[in-house]
């Protein structure tokens, strides 16, 4: 006897048990991926924003070095000036004559005086200070031993240096810079130093902190008075002993910061929490030709609250997709479609930017060749005749002097006669070295043609002039170029010129040749100045 059929359910009541079960396996999948979706969304919001602020951090970091370096630079070729200045040498050599200190003291106070410098002085081979520009003050630096500071140190085993620090005797900071003396045996004479204001530049745009610091983590430079002159961890003993031995901090230092590392990036960026004052990212930069970083610490509080934003409404957005998906898949697919052509603008347009800035570089590149002696690397004649131009009008505007030097190598067919052209060729270049080491920001130094050079000098009197001269004289004769075995020795003849009101460019050249014609038939290897 067979066994009756069970009853089938009819088709709409098996679609109504399905959709009855569908709430009971949506509700948990929904609930987790919304889960994941905002850990993913605050996770990828918060890396994108910390790279946003590491981008926006770097070209901050790069002004502020060219910012805090700005006043400073301008005195780097005083300890070279002062240490190859003969009153201050004949000082150093004869400390225990009353009448030639006097001398160099009255002339470093001048020097301080014409150059803005905080002050100049210049100390014995054991350190004692034997003339400054303050030594009038009721606090002067003659007679104080500073054998103990790293820029007299360094000086004598490296031949300069440069240091920050407070001021042991002033008991004000400052940017030490430093030249060692020497004797014309090469012994020791003694040490040339200048010391210059170095402040903290406005940072109040920089969104955040800004911290300079020492090799040992000392913020001796800070936006924030309270954390100037603190470690940003405690000093390694050896740090601490070298702080203590150069009084480097005299009676300023503070206790650290207590700052400790939450995370560090491939970048060399960090998360830091710093004791008392909250979570930072911390980005920095070694400052060029020292020893020191500076720090950018920007807050997180707006990057963590983005990030917590994004993740809510990466939430949300999920549930409604996942509530909505069996109605929207068509609309996703057109979505997907969107961003795919979204995508592809995008790289269209980052290859098209790619191509703006090559042909940006290529058009600087030409620009440079057009002004530039291929040879020496210094200006062309064009370029120069247009800069003298500007720079004769600007003179005549606003009553300032400037000078004109036209220089040119002595004898110097007789070497490519005897040497050959490449020996010649090496001749300019060391020349066009030279004067461009000599000159500063603002002069204008060119080949005006063959082995002749010229140099522009605007806010430059007679004096000052020839002081440029006659330091390009002295280098040339100390010169010594190889040629088959031996050294060969170029001098040069300089003609210079000052500007009179309402001269043009050729009048002032005319008179700069003349001058060095009279140079020429004078002698050569010497400077003469135009009538």
């Amino acid at each position: 006897m067979t066994a009756p059929n069970r009853p089938t359910a009819p088709p709409w009541r098996q679609r109504l048990a399905r959709i009855g079960l569908a709430p009971l396996v949506l509700v948990p999948v929904l609930a987790l991926a919304a889960g994941l979706a905002a850990l993913l969304a605050y996770s990828m919001t918060w890396q994108q924003q910390v790279a946003r602020l590491e981008l926006s951090a770097v070209p901050r970091l790069e002004r502020f070095a060219i910012q805090l370096f700005a006043p400073p630079r301008r005195y780097t070729y005083l300890p070279h000036l002062l240490a190859n200045d003969r009153l201050l040498r004949s000082a150093l050599e004869q400390p225990h004559t009353p009448e030639l200190v006097r001398l160099a003291n009255m002339h470093l106070a001048g020097m301080r005086a014409s150059t803005g410098a905080t002050d100049l002085y210049i100390l014995d081979p054991q350190g004692t200070g034997v003339a400054a520009s303050n030594w009038r003050d009721k606090i002067s630096f003659v007679g104080v031993n500073y054998a103990y500071r790293p820029y007299y140190t360094r000086a004598l085993a490296d031949g300069g240096a440069h240091f920050y620090a407070m001021g042991t005797t002033s008991k004000r900071p400052g940017y030490f810079m430093s030249q060692l003396v020497e004797r014309d045996d090469g012994g020791v004479l003694g040490v040339a130093v200048v010391k210059a204001d170095l402040t903290m530049p406005d940072v109040r745009d920089y969104g955040g902190e800004v911290l300079v610091t020492d090799a040992g983590g000392v913020a001796f430079l800070s936006s924030r008075k309270d954390w100037q002159y603190r470690p940003l961890t405690a000093l390694s003993a050896s740090d601490g002993a070298s702080v203590a031995r150069t009084r480097q901090y005299d009676g300023v230092l503070r206790p650290p910061l207590r700052m400790h590392t939450e995370r560090t990036f491939q970048s060399g960026a960090t998360i830091v929490d710093i004791a008392g004052h909250g979570r930072y990212f911390m980005v920095w930069r070694p400052v060029p030709e020292t020893d020191w970083h500076v720090n950018l610490l920007l807050p997180l509080e707006e990057v963590e609250s983005a990030a917590a934003h994004m993740a809510m409404l990466a939430a949300g957005a999920v549930a409604l997709v996942a509530l909505s998906l069996l109605y929207l898949w068509q609309s996703r697919l057109r979505q997907a479609e969107r961003e795919r052509s979204r995508a592809a603008l995008e790289e269209a347009h980052a290859a098209l930017a790619r191509q703006h800035d090559a042909l940006q570089a290529l058009s600087e590149e030409l620009r440079v060749q057009t002004i530039t002696d291929s040879l020496t690397g210094l200006f062309n004649r064009r370029h120069f005749m247009d800069s003298l131009a500007r720079l004769l009008g600007t003179a005549q505007r606003h009553r300032e002097p400037l000078a004109l030097l036209l220089v040119d190598a002595d004898h110097f067919k007789r070497v490519n006669d005897e040497h050959g052209h490449p020996v010649g060729d090496e001749v300019l270049r060391r020349l066009g070295a030279m004067l461009r080491e000599e000159t500063r920001d603002g002069d204008v130094a060119a080949r005006y043609g063959g082995e002749e050079f010229i140099v522009a000098l605007p806010r430059t009197d007679t004096a000052a002039a020839l002081g440029v001269a006659e330091r390009v004289l002295e280098r040339m004769r100390g010169t010594r170029i190889p040629v088959e075995g031996a050294a060969l020795t170029v001098t040069v003849s300089i003609g210079m010129a000052a500007a009179r009101p309402g001269e043009g460019a050729a009048e002032l050249i005319g008179r700069a040749d003349a001058a060095l014609y009279e140079a020429k038939r004078g002698g050569r290897d010497r400077a003469v100045t135009a009538a």
